[in-house]
């Protein structure tokens, strides 16, 4: 009787909390893309420099990811070439090193002077791709509160008194990437196409210590920091790499439901992939409460499954204003611009 009545007592506190479950639909996107004017031949032998490096100089190492940068240019170029035959023909670090005479590569990005371009051609390379990439990684530390575990067994055993709550640390983090790509002639520093992206950013808001039981939360319980900048430098040299040989581009979207009945229902139509319901259904909700970002989120989702991307802007500019602090939101944003 006594474990019926804790564990009562838990779901009790469980629901005052509001940790009640909503439906959640993972929705994912793929797109190809191709460049409205293929690459000349005489442009097949690229070399990729290493990226120029700047932001958070201390909160990462620049060394590794200018090499990791490059590297990430290479494979996907690499990847790109063998799926939609192009006769694309790199040039490996090595002989580029051998080139530049041991030159320090990390120091060439966008601005490469024309010895440092004139190296490529000297490996045998006819064009050379150069980066910057900016990385800033803002960390924030506070404090919240969470429901003792045993103050709460006590208190569900009969033991008086009240559930008490204690004190815990919390981080935030904010990752912050926007990546330069520019494809050069190796002989005359020409630039053949360019590409500055726009900041891309992670926050991790969902690692926060829960009301119930929680526990302190630093940056080793998030998601790994390499990974985050890895995606979002990815993100940004497929739509480099769009503008001269075919790319496809992925996305996934996590789409929870608000409070709404409505958008309850449309996240669940959504799963079954009833795109036209799920946009009827978050119209629904959105109309009771135009600030609902959740279900202006959706609706953008539902749209840009139906390839109504002008729709899908809307819905996701309208979300991001409600709810600034949503990276999925500005991501969103980005795709559909490019798309629409």
């Amino acid at each position: 009787m006594k474990h019926r009545t804790a564990l009562a007592a838990l779901c009790v506190v469980a629901a005052a909390c509001g940790c009640s479950k909503s439906p959640v639909a993972i929705v994912n996107f793929t797109y190809s893309l191709t460049p409205a004017t293929p690459l000349s031949e005489q442009y097949m032998k690229i070399a990729v420099r290493d990226a120029r490096m700047e932001g958070s100089t201390n909160e990462y190492d620049q060394k590794k990811w200018s090499e990791m940068a490059a590297d990430m240019v290479r494979y996907n170029l690499q990847r790109a070439a063998e799926e939609h035959h192009v006769p694309l023909k790199l040039v490996d670090r090595e002989h580029m090193k051998l080139a530049m005479q041991e030159k320090d590569m990390a120091a060439a990005g966008i601005t490469d002077s024309g010895d440092q371009v004139a190296s490529s051609a000297l490996a045998g390379a006819t064009a050379v791709i150069t980066s910057k990439v900016t990385i800033k990684i803002d960390k924030r530390k506070g404090k919240g509160r969470t429901i003792d575990a045993f103050s709460a067994f006590g208190w569900a055993r009969g033991g008086g008194g009240s559930v008490h709550t204690s004190e815990v640390e919390k981080e935030s983090r904010n990752i912050t990437v926007q990546c330069q790509f520019q494809l050069k002639d190796a002989g005359s520093n020409e630039i053949i196409v360019s590409y500055s992206g726009r900041p891309s950013q992670y926050s991790d808001k969902a690692k926060r210590p829960g009301f119930f039981m929680g526990s302190s939360k630093t940056e080793a319980d998030m998601e790994p920091r390499d990974k985050i900048i890895g995606a979002l430098i990815e993100k940004q040299l497929k739509h480099f790499m769009a503008k001269f040989v075919p790319t496809e581009i992925e996305a996934s979207c996590e789409v929870k439901a608000s409070h709404h009945k409505m958008s309850q229902e449309a996240v669940r139509a959504l799963v079954v992939d009833d795109y036209e319901g799920a946009l009827q259904k978050f119209k629904q909700a959105i109309a009771e409460k135009p600030t609902d970002d959740k279900s202006l989120f959706g609706a953008g989702v539902a749209c840009e499954k139906l390839k109504r991307f002008k729709d899908a802007l809307k819905y996701y500019k309208l979300a991001r204003s409600y709810e600034t602090d949503e990276s999925q939101y500005a991501a969103a944003i980005e795709r559909v611009s490019s798309l629409s």
